[in-house]
C-alpha cells in the first residue's frame, strides 16, 4: 500500500458512498458564494435610488430583502457546517479503520522497536488533526476562495476602474499567506513530534509506577517530564506568535485598501477621482470588507491545513512501515508428528542471534531450553510460536509451518503462556476465549478446572462474568498465570509454549503452577524456556543454550552425570544462588 493511500482511499470511499452529502456540500459552497454578493447591490440601490432622490417608497421592502439575505447566509453556513462535520467524521473513522488494519499486519519487530506512546499519538492526535482537514480546512478554504472570486467579480462590475486595486490585493495576500504557511507547517510538525514524546514518557512512567513509588522517584519524574513539556510549550509559543500577527496584519491591510478605494472613488479634487455615486462607494466599502473576511478566514484555515499536513506526514510515515510478508496457507495437522527445528538461523538486522539450531520433540514429549539471558531462548520460542520467520531453516509443528498457519487454526495448534500474562479489560470468560466464538462456555469451565482455578473463579462476585482488567481485579500473580494457562489450553492445542512460567514466584506458588502445568500438559508436547533449573521439572529432555547455539542436550539425569558444567550449575542453584 502506498503511503498516501490511507487519506485518499478514505476520502474517495466516503464521498462515493455518501454522494448525496457531497452534492449538498457543493450546492452550499456555490450558494454561499452567490448569496453574499447580493447585499452590496441592495445597499447601492437603497442609497442611489431612494435616499439620494428622496424616494421613501420601497425602502422597507429592500431592507427586508437585505435581512432575508443575511439570514440566508447564516442558514447556508449552518447546513455547510453540518454536512462537513458528518463527512469529516466518516472520513476520520475510515482512516482509523485503515490504520488499524495495517497495524495488525505489522511485524512484531515494529512493536518492540516503537514506543507505545508513539503509536498512540499516530492513531489519536495525528488522525484528529487530519479530521480538521476535511471538516473545516479544505472545505472552508474552497468556500472562501469561491467567495473571494465572486466578490472580486462584483467589484469589477460595480467599479471596473478599480481593477488595479484588485490585482494588487490578491498577490499581496497570497505572498503573506504563503510566508505564514511555510512557517506554521514547520512548527506544527514539531508540535506533533513533541506530543508523541509526551505520550511516550507518560506511558513509560505509568507502566513503572510501582518502581517509581518504591524508590521515591516522583521528583525525578517531574524534572524529566519538564523537558518534553517545555519543548512542546516552545513550539506552541512560536505557532501562537504567527497566529497572533497574521490577523492583525490583515486588519491593517483591509483598512488601508478600503481607504484607498474610497479616496479614489469619491470626489477628491484631483484628476485621479472617479467621482462615483455615494451608493456605489458604500457598495465598494461593503464588498472590500467582505473580501477580507474570507481572506482572514483563510489564515485560520491555513493553520488548520498545516496542522493536518503535519498529521498527514506522520500518518504517511506510519503507512510506509513495511508490513509483515506473511502468506497464510491452509495445511493439514498431523498429530503423529511433534516439533521439528531444522537448521534455524536468525538475526536482528546484522546481529546474529541463532546459529543453525537442530532439535526434534516427539508428540507428547516435554522439553525445556535453559541458558543465561541473551542465549537466544526467547527468540527461538518466538520463531516456534510463528511470530518470527527464520532467516534460514524451518520449524514444523505437527507438520505445519507455524508462521503460515491461518489464524483460525493457530489456537488449535499451539497455546502460549508468556512470562508476564496480559489481562484484558473484560470478563473472565472473555479473557480466556479472547473473542473466539467457537470456544464454548463448557470448554472455558473445563480449562479453568484443569488448571485448578475453578474455586477461585466461582468465588468472584459474578463468577465467570466478573469483569477483570489491569491488575486482574484481586487475582494473585499465581492465579493470573493460571488464568493465562487456561487461556492457552482452552482450544485443546497440540503444543504448549511456556515462557518462564514461574519467574518471580515463591516456591509454594511455583509448585501450584507446576501442578497445573502437569495436568494441562498431559498428552501435549511442551516447549518451555527457563534460565533456572527449577523450571525443568518433569522435562523429558533438557537443551542447554549458549551464544545462540544448543551446546548440550539430554535428560536432566544424563546431563547431571555426564556434563561437569551442568552438574556444577545445578549444584550452585541448589545451594541458593541465582545465576540468571
Amino acid at each position: 500500500m502506498k503511503k498516501e493511500r490511507f487519506i485518499n482511499d478514505a476520502a474517495v470511499y466516503v464521498l462515493k458512498s455518501n454522494w448525496w452529502l457531497a452534492a449538498l456540500l457543493l450546492l452550499t459552497i456555490i450558494a454561499s458564494m452567490a448569496i453574499q454578493l447580493i447585499p452590496a447591490f441592495i445597499i447601492r440601490q437603497i442609497i442611489d435610488e431612494h435616499f439620494a432622490k428622496g424616494i421613501v417608497q420601497g425602502i422597507w421592502l429592500l431592507a427586508i430583502w437585505y435581512l432575508a439575505v443575511q439570514a440566508g447566509v447564516n442558514v447556508v453556513a449552518f447546513v455547510k457546517t453540518v454536512v462537513t462535520t458528518v463527512l469529516g467524521q466518516k472520513i476520520l473513522n475510515r482512516i482509523r479503520m485503515l490504520m488499524a488494519q495495517r497495524l495488525s499486519k505489522l511485524p512484531i519487530q515494529y512493536f518492540t522497536n516503537t514506543p507505545v506512546g508513539e503509536i498512540m499519538s499516530r492513531l489519536t492526535t495525528d488522525v484528529d488533526a487530519i479530521n480538521t482537514l476535511f471538516s473545516s480546512g479544505i472545505i472552508g478554504m474552497a468556500t472562501d476562495l469561491f467567495k473571494i472570486v465572486g466578490l472580486l467579480v462584483s467589484l469589477f462590475i460595480i467599479a471596473p476602474q478599480l481593477i488595479w486595486l484588485e490585482i494588487t490585493i490578491v498577490p499581496l495576500i497570497f505572498l503573506i499567506s504563503n510566508y505564514y504557511r511555510k512557517n506554521i507547517f514547520r512548527f506544527q510538525k514539531l508540535v506533533r513530534s513533541k506530543v508523541a514524546d509526551i505520550y511516550s514518557f507518560i506511558q513509560e512512567w505509568l507502566r513503572g509506577i510501582h518502581t517509581v513509588k518504591a524508590y521515591s522517584l516522583e521528583e525525578n519524574g517531574k524534572q524529566r517530564f519538564r523537558e518534553p513539556l517545555e519543548s512542546h510549550f516552545a513550539a506552541i509559543g512560536k505557532i501562537s506568535l504567527y497566529d497572533s500577527l497574521f490577523p492583525c496584519l490583515m486588519q491593517t491591510i483591509r483598512a488601508v485598501v478600503i481607504a484607498l478605494a474610497l479616496w479614489f472613488g469619491a470626489k477628491n479634487g484631483t484628476f485621479l477621482s472617479l467621482a462615483l455615486s455615494t451608493g456605489t462607494l458604500a457598495a465598494i466599502a461593503d464588498l472590500v470588507g467582505r473580501i477580507f473576511a474570507p481572506i482572514e478566514a483563510l489564515a485560520q484555515e491555513f493553520q488548520t491545513i498545516q496542522q493536518a499536513m503535519a498529521g498527514i506526514s506522520r500518518v504517511n510515515e506510519f503507512a510506509s512501515e513495511p508490513i509483515e510478508d506473511r502468506v497464510y496457507i491452509d495445511q493439514p495437522i498431523d498429530k503423529s508428528q511433534g516439533l521439528v527445528i531444522d537448521g534455524v538461523t536468525f538475526s536482528y538486522g546484522s546481529v546474529p542471534v541463532l546459529h543453525a539450531l537442530h532439535a526434534r520433540l516427539m508428540p507428547g514429549e516435554k522439553a525445556v531450553f535453559i541458558g543465561r539471558s541473551g542465549a537466544g531462548k526467547t527468540t527461538l520460542m518466538n520463531i516456534v510460536a510463528g511470530l518470527y520467520r527464520p532467516k534460514e531453516g524451518f520449524v514444523r509443528i505437527c507438520g505445519v509451518d507455524p508462521y503460515t498457519i491461518p489464524p483460525r487454526k493457530r489456537r488449535r495448534l499451539l497455546g502460549i503462556v508468556p512470562q508476564m500474562p496480559q489481562i484484558f479489560d473484560g470478563t473472565v470468560t472473555e479473557n480466556i476465549t479472547l473473542g473466539d466464538e467457537t470456544i464454548s462456555q463448557e470448554e472455558v469451565e473445563a480449562a479453568v478446572k484443569a488448571v485448578g482455578l475453578g474455586e477461585t473463579i466461582n468465588a468472584l462476585p459474578q463468577g465467570f462474568a466478573t469483569v477483570i482488567g489491569e491488575g486482574a481485579a484481586g487475582l494473585s500473580s499465581g492465579e493470573t498465570q493460571l488464568l493465562s494457562l487456561a487461556r492457552a489450553i482452552v482450544a485443546n492445542p497440540q503444543i504448549l509454549l511456556l515462557d518462564e512460567p514461574t519467574s518471580g514466584m515463591d516456591s509454594k506458588t511455583e509448585q501450584r503452577v507446576f501442578s497445573a502445568i502437569r495436568t494441562a500438559g498431559t498428552g501435549r508436547t511442551i516447549f518451555s524456556i527457563s534460565h533456572r533449573l527449577s523450571g525443568i521439572i518433569d522435562a523429558d529432555r533438557v537443551f542447554v543454550m549458549a551464544g545462540g547455539n544448543i551446546v548440550k542436550s539430554g535428560s536432566s539425569e544424563e546431563l547431571y552425570e555426564n556434563d561437569d558444567w551442568y552438574a556444577m550449575y545445578q549444584k550452585t542453584i541448589n545451594a541458593g544462588w541465582d545465576l540468571s
